[in-house]
């Protein structure tokens, strides 16, 4: 009997061990939102810039909000300086599908 239960106990952990790396492995790839380069609507003009400007590891975003209405960028928020702020508006105003850039951040004192 004892080697029954054992064995039915290594059958539940190997199935739970399994489902965890499945979820594991899909999760990541369901909240990605992939976006086209023929894409332009406002979201995925939204996720350009924010990708874009993550990948610039010399500036602070992390006040930073991004909106996004018929091709006008709209940035919020507060930036460390004057520099950050022109670099920001600037990257914006460069991506693909941004018409017009409104420029709200304010920079810190």
């Amino acid at each position: 009997m004892a080697g029954q239960g054992s064995k039915c106990y290594h059958f539940r952990v190997r199935r739970l061990l399994s489902a965890i790396l499945l979820l594991s492995l899909l999760a990541p790839a369901a909240c990605r939102h992939r976006v086209e380069d023929d894409d332009l609507s406002d979201q995925a003009i939204k996720v350009r810039i924010e990708s874009l400007l993550r990948g610039r590891r010399d500036l602070d975003i992390q006040y930073v909000t991004i909106d996004v209405n018929s091709g006008v960028a709209t940035l919020s928020g507060i930036v460390p300086n004057i520099d950050q702020q022109r670099i920001i508006r600037r990257l914006a105003a460069g991506v693909r599908g941004v018409d017009q850039v409104l420029n709200n951040l304010l920079v810190q004192e």
